[in-house]
């Protein structure tokens, strides 16, 4: 398997709303890859698995970028439009914690974020709506539509560069 491939593969199914096939991809690699016995390599993706299930050319790979790019965009939907930030969630429902809480941290515009989902009813994709955003404790007015919501980028720029920002999304 190629993983480089695979793991693009996973991202356009994400891109065109097929969330369960692309979660599918990406955890079949990491399921993979993080049984030592099969794989053979240390934590992360190579370039491919060959016939045995032995991960190869670990350090030569363009796949880590994709897989790190598939999660944050894609499955956490952490990702920048015409310079705004926009959280657009892509998680199953499996993804959540006990807690129904998933994060991820990011840098947008400078600043450190850590963006995270709570669903307490644990709702799967598709079922769930953005119903409020607040950084650092602090209800932000924000554009929420089509299950996205859009926080202008002055408002993560008037944030203090120096210290991580909590985001939290409220999912219902």
């Amino acid at each position: 398997m190629f993983s480089h491939m695979a793991v693009m593969y996973g991202n356009a199914l994400y891109k065109r709303g097929f969330v369960d096939a692309g979660y599918e991809v990406i955890n079949s690699i990491y399921t993979q890859c993080m049984d030592f016995e099969k794989s053979r390599i240390y934590p992360g993706i190579p370039e491919y698995i060959n016939e045995k299930g032995r991960g190869m050319y670990h350090y030569l790979t363009g796949s880590a970028s994709w897989l790190l790019l598939t999660v944050l965009t894609e499955m956490f939907g952490v990702k920048g439009e015409i310079g705004d930030l926009v959280l657009e969630p892509k998680l199953l429902d499996k993804q959540f914690n006990n807690e129904g809480k998933a994060s991820a941290t990011a840098l947008f515009a400078q600043r450190s974020i850590r963006v995270q989902y709570v669903n307490k009813n644990k709702v799967n994709y598709g079922q769930y709506k953005i119903l409020s955003v607040s950084i650092n404790g602090n209800k932000v007015d924000c554009d929420l539509c089509n299950n996205k919501a859009v926080i202008e980028r002055s408002v993560i720029e008037a944030l203090d560069i120096d210290k991580v920002h909590d985001i939290v999304v409220e999912l219902g």
